[in-house]
């Protein structure tokens, strides 16, 4: 396991990417010698900047800009970045419900557990509730499903741990639940996803 500067993240899933590869996120695991968190992070920074995209299921390839910024040399640097505001769009924050999407669109398949590692930091307050809540809501506005099989679990009694992929990947911003309408607004598009009452 690496240990790297936050800056120095981005600029390492950069240069690794530049061959215009598409890698999921257990190859650069592997391949780069870093955390499931840390890519999380990295990824999350130049998705924000255009620099990657997700093309497929767990699969990501550097974006046209991506490639010119390694034939550039770019160093990704930690700091202010101008985020897409383009239609209805807000500036994407750094808050835990954000994490958790932006380590969704990186999973090709998830637990509550691989989210909330590849999310959570020390000062987030009940983290695997707080996830599990929002995974809820999003399967039930239709952008997640629940997959039929499940994740072996560590003792002998239990039934295993439930896992999602996603199926309605519409851009960085984490849609967000609304509680009085009872639907998921959605800034990278505008649109309002009303939530199934009848999924547990």
């Amino acid at each position: 396991m690496q240990k790297l500067e936050a800056g120095t993240l981005p600029t390492t899933i950069l240069h690794h990417l530049g061959d215009g590869s598409c890698l999921t996120i257990d190859a650069l695991e592997e391949a780069l010698g870093l955390t499931r968190r840390q890519i999380s992070d990295g990824s999350a920074k130049l998705i924000f900047r255009g620099l990657l995209e997700r093309v497929e299921a767990g699969c990501y390839r550097l974006t046209a800009e991506g490639l010119k910024s390694v034939q550039a040399g770019e160093v990704i640097k930690s700091g202010p970045w101008r985020p897409d505001r383009a239609r209805n769009r807000k500036p994407v924050r750094d808050t835990f419900r954000q994490r958790v999407w932006s380590a969704i669109r990186m999973s090709s398949s998830f637990t509550i557990s691989d989210i909330v590692m590849a999310a959570a930091r020390p000062d987030d307050k009940d983290a695997e509730n707080n996830a599990a809540w929002y995974l809820r809501h999003l399967t039930r506005a239709g952008y997640l499903a629940e997959l039929p099989s499940r994740q072996r679990g560590t003792k002998l009694t239990s039934s295993g741990f439930k896992r999602w992929r996603l199926v309605r990947d519409t851009g960085p911003q984490a849609p967000v639940f609304k509680s009085k309408l009872l639907l998921v607004h959605d800034y990278n598009t505008g649109e309002d996803w009303p939530c199934a009452t009848n999924l547990s």
